[in-house]
């Protein structure tokens, strides 16, 4: 599923939510753990963090 579609919903926040199947917490220390074992991404990574009243649904349909 491409949950940043409008089809989804009109919000990514709230459709994120509506979809979402479980919840992993992990500690920052471990978080920073996994990241260093893992290394640096191999092809492009952007990251979308937060982005609820400040376009985020225009954002999402930007096409390259």
């Amino acid at each position: 599923m491409h949950l940043w579609r409008a089809k989804y919903g009109s919000l990514m926040r709230f459709t994120y939510q509506k979809y979402a199947t479980r919840l992993i917490v992990v500690p920052l220390r471990t978080f920073h753990y996994l990241a260093e074992k893992i290394g640096d991404p191999q092809g492009e990574l952007i990251f979308l963090y937060t982005s609820g009243r400040c376009g985020s649904t225009l954002l999402t349909q930007v096409r390259r």
